[in-house]
C-alpha cells in the first residue's frame, strides 16, 4: 500500500509522463530521419523551429507578468488574469498573424503548409500557455498531461499509423498529427482551468502588463535567436541536409536541457519566487538546492548523452552524421552551461531584475549572430555549432556577474 502511494503520487506521474515526452520527442527525431531522410527532417527542424519562435512573438511573454500577479499574496479572482490574457492575446493575433505570409516569402514556409502552419502555430501557444498557468496554479500533473498530449501522444500515434501504412509516411500527415496532438492539449488543458467569464475589461492591467512582459519577450526572443539561428544561416548558406544535421544534432543536445527543466526548474522555480517574500536567508536556502539540483542533473545528462551517441549513429547509419560528430560535443557542452545560466537567472528574476536578464542576454545574442557570419559561411555546421557555444558561455558569465554584484549590495 506504501510503494502503491509512492507509484501513482503526483510527482512520480510527473516524472514518468514528463520522461516519456522527452523519449518520444527524440523518437520523433530518429523516425523522421529514417523514414523521410535527413534533408525533409531539415525542412520539418525549420517549420518547427519557426513555430516556436512565432508563438512567443504571439505571446509576448505576457505570462511573467500574469504568474506574478498571481503569486502576489493580495491577488485579485483568478478568472480576472485569465480573461485579461485571452483578450491580450486575442489582439496579439489580429495584428501579428497576417506577418505569416512573409515566411512564405522568405522560403522559410512552403507555400501549401502555410495554413497548415498557422493554425498547428495558435495551438500551439495555446497550449504553451495554458501549461504555464497549470503549472502557477500547481496543477503539475494536470500541466504535465498537457504537454504530452501536445509533444508526446501524437508522436505514437504516428508510429503506429506509419508502421502499419494507415496513412503515407510524409511530412504532411505528420503535420495533421501534431495539430491532432496540440488542438486536443488545449481543449484538455483549458477545462481544468476553472475559468469563468467576468464582467468589465482593465485596461490600464492590461498595459502594465505589456510594460512588464516586453523586456522579458525581448530576451526570450533574443534567446530563441541564440538557439535557432544557427539552422537559418544554415538553410540561407547550404541546403537542408545541412540544416538537418544541426537540427538533429542540437535537438538530440537539448533533451538534456529538456531533461534538467523537467526534472528541476519546472519542479523548484514556483517556490524559490515564492521563498523571495518569506526572508533573504530562506531564498538562500533554496537557491543552494536549485544550484545543487540543476548541476546534479545536467551532469548526468551530459554522461548519458555522450554514452549514447555513437550507438544512435551506428543505428541511423548516416555517414553526414559521424562527420559532423564533433559539433554535437560542441552543442551538447553548449546545453550544459545553457542549463546553468539558469541559477542566475532566476535569481535575478525573483527580485525582479529584469532588465538584466535582458542586458545578458542582449550581449549572448549579438556574439552569436556576429560568429554566426563569421563561421558558418566557412565551417558550415561546425561553425554554428561554435557560434552557439560562445554565446551560451557569454549569457552565463555575464548573469552570474550581475547576480553577484547585487548579492553584495543585498547582503549589506
Amino acid at each position: 500500500m506504501k510503494y502503491a502511494k509512492y507509484i501513482f503520487s503526483g510527482r512520480t506521474i510527473n516524472l514518468f509522463l514528463r520522461t516519456l515526452t522527452i523519449a518520444l520527442k527524440f523518437v520523433l527525431s530518429l523516425m523522421l530521419i529514417k523514414s523521410l531522410g535527413i534533408a525533409e527532417f531539415g525542412v520539418f527542424g525549420l517549420f518547427q523551429s519557426t513555430v516556436i519562435i512565432m508563438t512567443f512573438f504571439l505571446g509576448l511573454d505576457f505570462y511573467t507578468f500574469t504568474a506574478r500577479e498571481i503569486l502576489k499574496l493580495e491577488s485579485k479572482e483568478f478568472s480576472y488574469y485569465i480573461k485579461h490574457q485571452i483578450i491580450f492575446h486575442t489582439i496579439a493575433y489580429i495584428l501579428i498573424l497576417p506577418f505569416c505570409y512573409f515566411l512564405v516569402l522568405w522560403n522559410i514556409i512552403q507555400k501549401e503548409f502555410i495554413y497548415l502552419f498557422i493554425i498547428i502555430l495558435v495551438s500551439e501557444h495555446l497550449s504553451q500557455e495554458i501549461y504555464r498557468i497549470l503549472i502557477i496554479l500547481k496543477k503539475t500533473v494536470v500541466a504535465t498531461l498537457v504537454l504530452f498530449l501536445r509533444s508526446g501522444l501524437w508522436i505514437i500515434l504516428t508510429y503506429l499509423l506509419w508502421k502499419n501504412n494507415f496513412i503515407p509516411s510524409s511530412l504532411e500527415s505528420l503535420l495533421y498529427l501534431w495539430l491532432l496532438g496540440a488542438a486536443l492539449s488545449v481543449i484538455i488543458g483549458f477545462y481544468y482551468l476553472d475559468f469563468k467569464w467576468i464582467q468589465g475589461v482593465d485596461k490600464g492591467w492590461i498595459k502594465e502588463g505589456l510594460i512588464v512582459a516586453f523586456p522579458f519577450f525581448i530576451g526570450t526572443i533574443l534567446y530563441k535567436m541564440m538557439e535557432f539561428s544557427g539552422r537559418y544561416f544554415l538553410n540561407f548558406y547550404f541546403t537542408s541536409a545541412e540544416v538537418g544535421v544541426y537540427t538533429f544534432f542540437s535537438s538530440i543536445a537539448n533533451v538534456m536541457f529538456v531533461f534538467v527543466q523537467t526534472i528541476v526548474i519546472i519542479e523548484l522555480y514556483p517556490s524559490l519566487i515564492e521563498s523571495k517574500n518569506k526572508s533573504y536567508a530562506v531564498f538562500l536556502n533554496n537557491l543552494r538546492t536549485f544550484e545543487k539540483q540543476t548541476i546534479k542533473f545536467s551532469t548526468i545528462g551530459i554522461v548519458l548523452s555522450l554514452l549514447g551517441i555513437y550507438p544512435l549513429l551506428a543505428f541511423l547509419n548516416k555517414t553526414i552524421l559521424f562527420d559532423s560528430i564533433f559539433s554535437y560535443i560542441l552543442l551538447l557542452i553548449s546545453t550544459a552551461i545553457f542549463s546553468l545560466s539558469f541559477i542566475p537567472h532566476y535569481a535575478l528574476y525573483s527580485y525582479n531584475h529584469d532588465w538584466k536578464i535582458l542586458q545578458a542576454t542582449l550581449i549572448g545574442a549579438l556574439f552569436n549572430v556576429a560568429f554566426n557570419f563569421l563561421l558558418i559561411p566557412t565551417f558550415g555546421v561546425m561553425g554554428a555549432a561554435i557560434s552557439q557555444l560562445v554565446s551560451f558561455f557569454i549569457l552565463f558569465v555575464v548573469k552570474v556577474y550581475f547576480w553577484k554584484k547585487f548579492k553584495k549590495i543585498i547582503s549589506k
